[in-house]
């Protein structure tokens, strides 16, 4: 049997694909050489990237027999421990051939007991050798200069890089790092540097984000770290040691959750809702959460380390597969590890619910208004409004709005499940006892008014959001299909009818035929024409083009046309008696509105009246329509009991968490 060259674009050229994944395994390179520091220079104007440690280095012959021989067996040749006590992360050989994967060009330097030896690798001139008919051997360009300032260990130089450096930042590079081994920092005497500042493992960036926290052995530095805890971290070693002795492994390491799902995107990007394995130090699986498929809501907040060194014993065989940046699934230790972490995160989903709603509860009551609120229940209804009100910590929501609304809903809810309570209470008060009766029913005329508060500051908002549009689009437009199906823009006392379907049929089909009909002028200046049922009227809204005026005795001709053609319809209908009402909605006024010394505004107004008819311009419909809620809501929060444990939540800002 024979390999070829070609194992080095499967195994080297194409085995990552970002440059942080390349960082990490020339610095677990530098750990298995027993370096005490690993410098990363990233150069945007050179271009290059320089990383060089303090390590053991080597003489010419290890550079043959172990730099360039791939699949070099690090610990069968040079020992499962180094000279000062670690364990090797290097297995296969191969990690350092991922430099190729970014970059096109590797200069190495490096000395060992004062022997110099430096060459230059080209990813290309691999290539050629690899495409060629001949033994398929490649040489490295040896090379003669040696960088002055290197005394001791390894300098590789990387250049041509084939992935873009100028959006890449330090702080970024840090986390990235720090985020792929837990052996980073003074405690381990292994220190590492980009652009010349130290990464640890508080790079990491997550642990102030976490809000519970489960450990697995002596995890107290990485909990004191976690400042924005909302209760003490729960150790779990213990409850799952039988386990783990049963599969023959350990584990150590932590699963957290986090507040809000958004904050396990990070700044470049990357999705931290994930449970990464670690071996030896350094990262061996990203993610296994992913094969779990857990659907719950708590899964979209975990985030998690787990430490399982018997995953890297030699005797048991390589679990990694060949990509080397993940595990194999069916490997027994695997499968254990597991069935094991799937056994805790059930158990983390419980205890998330439970303290997600228990503090939830505790957040709300923080708002006076609220806790008030909520002391003014009783009995049943208070216990369960508690755990509804914490329970709305544990829904998806975009954010802090959707939860205020959420709670205001719930508020409303319980008021009339409480309403509920009283009326199924009137079986049991005496016939004398009218007023328990009156104060009921007294309760759930302040629930209705409630209700249509809320309403009215809705429909405030999309007053306000329509205005904003029509800033920016032609306003027939905008209403042509919006104001029909809510006359509360007309006049906040018409509701839509119920049980009126027949009869905006009928008149609907007349007025499209009416329409089919026109010709000419008419034709072009109608933008549409419907009927609805409001408030005990029947409201014909016609819709002018807002560019169009048309004469006062051509608009008092459709409108009595419209009218009576709709008395005729509706004479043998229960709504015969409703009077009739007819709104053009125009732009410009008719001619005869600017006759100073004839009809003029008021001689229109007239005239459309005696046909039951009125005209409102565009400009005037959310003017008007905004001030007359406006208005009623001035009055309204007088009386509204609910308002101002609404207006708290609305204005309740939890306090800033450091």
């Amino acid at each position: 049997m024979t390999i070829s060259l070609n194992a080095l674009e499967h195994l080297g050229i194409n085995l990552y694909s970002n440059i942080p994944a390349v960082l990490s395994e020339v610095v677990a390179n530098a750990w298995d050489a027993d370096a005490k520091k690993v410098q990363v220079t990233i150069d945007k104007v050179a271009e290059t990237i320089t990383i060089e440690d303090d390590g053991t280095g080597m003489d010419r012959d290890g550079v043959i027999d172990r730099f360039l021989t791939v699949g070099f067996k690090r610990r069968d040749e040079l020992g499962d421990v180094t000279a000062l006590g670690r364990k090797p992360m290097g297995r296969k050989g191969i990690g350092k051939l991922s430099i190729f994967s970014v970059a096109q060009v590797a200069e190495v330097f490096t000395t060992l007991d004062g022997d110099r030896t430096a060459f230059r690798m080209d990813r290309e001139v691999i290539r050629k050798a690899i495409a060629g008919k001949g033994d398929n051997t490649y040489k490295p360009d040896e090379l003669t200069d040696w960088p002055s300032d290197l005394q001791a260990g390894t300098r590789i130089v990387l250049s041509k890089i084939s992935k873009s450096l100028s959006g890449m930042t330090v702080e970024g590079l840090k986390r990235r790092v720090a985020r792929r081994f837990s052996v980073i920092g003074p405690k381990n005497n292994f220190v590492v540097e980009i652009n010349g500042n130290a990464v640890g493992p508080d790079d990491r960036g997550y642990h102030n984000a976490l809000q519970y926290l489960w450990t697995y052995g002596d995890q107290n530095t990485f909990a004191s770290s976690c400042s924005n805890l909302e209760r003490p971290a729960e150790p779990r070693l213990t409850a799952i040691n039988d386990e783990l002795n049963k599969a023959g492994i350990s584990l150590t390491g932590w699963i957290g959750t986090v507040s809000s799902p958004s904050q396990l995107k990070d700044e470049e990007g990357d999705n931290l809702n994930r449970v990464a394995i670690f071996m030896r130090g350094k990262m061996a699986q990203e993610d296994i959460l992913d094969i779990f498929g857990q659907k719950e809501i708590y899964a979209d907040y975990v985030i998690g380390e787990l430490h399982c060194e018997e995953l890297d014993v030699d005797e048991k065989g390589d679990i990694a597969t060949s990509s080397r940046q993940s595990l194999k699934e069916d490997d027994p230790r695997f499968e254990a590890l597991r069935r094991i972490v799937l056994s805790e995160l059930r158990y983390i989903a419980s205890r998330w619910s439970d303290w997600r709603r228990s503090d939830g509860a505790k957040v709300a009551m923080t708002v006076p208004a609220v806790s008030n609120w909520l002391s003014s229940l009783k009995g049943d209804t208070k216990k369960k409004a508690e755990r509804w009100i914490g329970r709305l910590n544990t829904i998806r929501s975009q954010g802090d709005t959707d939860k205020k609304e959420l709670l205001k809903a719930s508020i409303l809810a319980f008021e009339s499940y409480r309403r509920k309570e009283e009326l199924d209470r009137l079986d049991d008060i005496k016939d004398e006892s009218m007023e328990q009766i009156l104060d009921i029913f007294k309760n759930i005329d302040d629930l209705e008014l409630s209700y249509y508060g809320q309403i009215v500051k809705l429909r405030i908002g999309v007053v306000r959001a329509l205005q904003e549009k029509l800033k920016q689009n032609d306003k027939e437009l905008v209403l042509r299909d919006y104001i029909f199906e809510h006359l509360w823009l007309l006049d906040p006392s018409w509701e839509r009818a119920k049980g009126t379907e027949h009869a905006e049929t009928l008149i609907n089909k007349f007025l499209k035929e009416d329409s089919a009909a026109l010709k000419g002028n008419e034709k072009t200046g109608r933008i549409d024409i419907g009927y609805r049922t409001a408030g005990g009227k029947h409201v014909i809204i016609e819709l002018k083009r807002a560019s169009v005026s048309v004469p006062l005795d051509d608009l008092t001709k459709q409108v009595r046309k419209y009218r009576d053609g709709a008395r005729r319809l509706l004479r043998t209908t229960d709504y015969a008696g409703w009077p009739i009402e007819i709104i053009c909605l125009i732009g410009k006024p008719p001619p005869e509105w600017d006759d100073v010394d004839g009809t003029g505004p008021q001689g229109v107004i007239d005239a459309l009246k005696n046909v039951d008819a009125r005209i409102v311009f565009y400009d005037q419909l959310l003017t008007n329509s905004q001030r007359a809620y406006a208005d009623y809501l001035t009055e309204h929060v007088k009386v509204d009991k609910l308002w101002g444990v609404f207006e708290a939540i609305d204005n309740f800002s939890p306090p800033d968490k450091e």
